[in-house]
């Protein structure tokens, strides 16, 4: 059963498009390189001049090997490779289960549930090959183009295999159930999209927490300062009253009801914040509840990334977020800034950058702080409570 699976995607023409496919795809990872004065495309027609990433430097390398785990592997592997996959395995169980094909199997003396299995098995080999090959070729691209023999690449494969996986159960339970190639295929993809949807609504929700909290613990500190010298305004005006001297009587006078002025402000702007805070609370927990029991597809994929990066001084989330650069624009804003921008502006762009800083420090912290074995455990849990429901309605199914 296992071998006629094999055989039967390997002569599906998508089988071999897919493969065409792949390899088009390594050739264009193939083009793009570094050299001595920055990033070189399509086989060096065009050349980009950078000081960061050249030739030899970990830079270069970090973003090299991000390129392949942050968007090829996400965005080929994990959405167009397996959208292509769906359509070749979708029909598996259902032409297993047509009139005529299921007797054959059923007259020889082999258990409903080894058939079963053998057949899911058989529905993996088709990205276990593909995603193999795929990153055989990355790994010789990689190891020409910046020296480093990464074996953390093969690590895909059984992490693209695994997140597939996912969907494959729901679309053998539907396959299972009707019989029909067309309802597995797009109850599959509109579950796919549903648990993408509710992902991304959490982790937008989340984000946006993050920064409300940070928000408020700022105009909390803002509100603190202003109450501290509200008070020390105050003292000194005190004192200058008891001892009847008129001198700087009216400059106090006029700091206390500006400070006055500054603390209501300060007040009203962090209930402000405060509400907002708590209207969002609600939702994100209502989204985290709704993500918990779903398969984490992107978080499995998402594990590659984490992997390639260990050891590295600077990640590719570095890269991305730009904040490699933030010492030299600190350095920027510290000497080098306009005159003309004043010691407020600098102030307050330093503020945005240590509260973006903030922000996006606890949705990393977030997403590290959930372990591989609770991504993929829990998600092959949901996998295997599907995969026991389209058993049970494939072994008391009367063929």
């Amino acid at each position: 059963i296992l071998m006629d699976s094999y055989r039967s995607l390997k002569a599906q023409k998508l089988f071999k498009t897919v493969l065409v496919l792949s390899l088009l795809v390594i050739v264009g990872y193939a083009s793009f390189g570094f050299n001595e004065d920055g990033l070189s495309l399509f086989f060096g027609a065009v050349q980009i001049e950078n000081e960061y990433f050249k030739a030899g430097t970990p830079l270069a390398t970090t973003l090299y090997m991000g390129i392949f785990s942050a968007f090829i592997v996400s965005l080929w592997l994990g959405w167009v490779a397996t959208v292509l996959a769906l359509i070749s395995t979708s029909s598996i169980y259902p032409q297993f289960l047509s009139q005529g094909s299921v007797e054959l199997v059923m007259s020889k003396p082999i258990r409903r549930t080894t058939m079963f299995i053998a057949k899911y098995v058989g529905g993996l080999l088709f990205v276990i090959l593909q995603v193999g090959l795929f990153c055989l070729g990355a790994f010789l691209v990689v190891g020409w183009r910046v020296g480093e023999w990464n074996p953390s690449i093969f690590l895909a494969v059984p992490l693209v295999t695994i997140f597939f996986s996912y969907l494959f159960c729901i679309n053998t339970l539907v396959g299972v159930a009707t019989r029909s190639t067309l309802v597995a295929l797009l109850f599959t993809l509109l579950f796919w999209f549903m648990t993408f949807g509710v992902r991304t609504a959490d982790d937008v929700l989340h984000t946006f927490q993050f920064q409300a909290e940070g928000m408020v613990a700022t105009a909390e500190q803002h509100l603190e300062s202003d109450q501290a010298q509200l008070a020390s305004f105050r003292q000194e005006l005190t004192v200058l009253e008891d001892s009847g001297s008129e001198s700087g009587r009216e400059y106090y006078q006029a700091q206390v009801l500006r400070m006055e002025a500054s603390v209501a402000a300060t007040e009203s702007q962090l209930q402000n914040r405060r509400d907002a805070l708590d209207q969002l609370k609600p939702w994100a927990t209502a989204l985290s509840v709704i993500r918990w029991p779903l398969p984490e597809t992107q978080r499995t994929i998402g594990l590659l990334q984490r992997w390639v990066d260990q050891g590295r001084s600077v990640t590719m989330n570095d890269i991305l977020s730009g904040r490699f650069m933030e010492e030299e624009e600190e350095r920027w804003d510290g000497g080098d800034a306009r005159a003309d921008d004043g010691d407020g502006a600098r102030e307050r762009r330093q503020s945005r950058r240590e509260q973006r800083r903030a922000a996006e420090s606890r949705m990393m912290d977030r997403e590290e702080n959930i372990s591989p074995a609770a991504i993929i455990g829990w998600s092959l849990v949901f996998e295997l409570v599907i995969l026991v429901l389209a058993w049970w309605v494939f072994v008391r199914r009367d063929y």
